[in-house]
């Protein structure tokens, strides 16, 4: 995927559909759990490529991808839809040489998100 290509770092759309949906509060509330559980979501992936284990690692990519695209964080859902289809033919490598990215773009999808939301 060139630079062009990627979908933006958050989708303003999707948090104000979210907003839109669950209100205020909640939204709020769901934002900030899914910042807190980055570091856990990151590290499960990470363990699941250094063990091999497509399935582990398929179950934590389906995670982040519908948790990201929820909190409108559509280039990290974007970064795991990718990251699913390596693992629907096993390629455990492929993922696993996508971890940097997975990395930086998670770092950089919590900041942007803690920033625009008054998150901590």
């Amino acid at each position: 995927m060139t630079r062009e290509e990627r979908p933006p770092l958050l989708a303003r759309a999707l948090l104000q559909e979210l907003h839109e949906q669950m209100g205020t509060e909640a939204t709020a509330a769901f934002v900030r759990n899914y910042i807190s559980m980055w570091d856990s979501r990151y590290a499960r992936l990470e363990t699941a490529c250094l063990e091999d284990d497509a399935a582990a690692a398929m179950d934590v990519v389906l995670s982040i991808k519908t948790a990201s695209h929820m909190a409108g964080a559509a280039r990290l859902s974007a970064l795991a839809s990718t990251a699913q289809h390596h693992l629907g033919s096993y390629d455990v490598a492929a993922v696993s040489a996508m971890l940097g990215s997975f990395r930086s773009c998670g770092a950089e999808t919590m900041l942007s998100l803690a920033a625009r939301t008054g998150c901590p």
